[in-house]
């Protein structure tokens, strides 16, 4: 299952990792910037969806099926 995933959104890469309960979004991952990095549950996201950053279709797809697994694998 995959956990991580990173995408070019025309004006940099922004990624999302989904780990210890959470969603994890990083607006240009490896800049030194402040500020590049927020968290969501993974209940809040599966109830309304990417609340930072805005992945492509098929990358919120898949990260919606992830997320969906492992809230079931928490019950």
């Amino acid at each position: 299952m995959n956990k991580s995933w990173m995408w070019n959104n025309g004006a940099g890469v922004q990624g999302a990792v989904i780990e210890e309960g959470k969603v994890r979004w990083f607006n240009e991952p490896g800049c030194a910037c402040s500020g590049n990095e927020t968290e969501q549950t993974i209940a809040d996201f599966i109830e309304k969806g990417p609340r930072y950053l805005l992945p492509p279709d098929d990358v919120l797809a898949e990260m919606q099926d992830t997320a969906r697994a492992l809230a079931e694998q928490a019950t």
